[in-house]
């Protein structure tokens, strides 16, 4: 099972997703269809980014990286892709929280 769970720090409302083992192929897939819109320099909702930035962030989970280098590599990812992003004015600070079948819990907090 994979939750990810992230909020805004202006009005500290998170929104959550959450996938099942048995459908982690459809994340994948949709993965595949935000880097395609990345790469054709199309705009992204929120939640697209927080997708395709966690996909990379969950296999450096699973593969036990530390979490500096998980923290650090996940900023870097949004911040590169964040120019993508329709509505980045109104955020100012994010954290994200991802969860990974029995792995402990990784929060990732970034500033913008």
């Amino acid at each position: 099972m994979i939750h990810i769970k992230y909020y805004i720090s202006k009005n500290r409302d998170f929104n959550e997703i959450q996938v099942a083992n048995k459908k982690e192929n459809a994340f994948k897939i949709i993965y595949q269809i935000i880097n395609q819109k990345i790469i054709e320099k199309h705009p992204l909702s929120l939640e697209q980014l927080i997708i395709f930035c966690s996909f990379k962030t969950i296999k450096k989970i699973r593969n036990k990286t530390n979490y500096q280098e998980i923290q650090k590599y996940s900023i870097k990812q949004f911040l590169k892709n964040k120019s993508n992003l329709s509505n980045l004015k109104n955020i100012k600070e994010m954290t994200i929280e991802i969860m990974i079948d029995n792995f402990p819990k990784n929060v990732i907090k970034f500033s913008i």
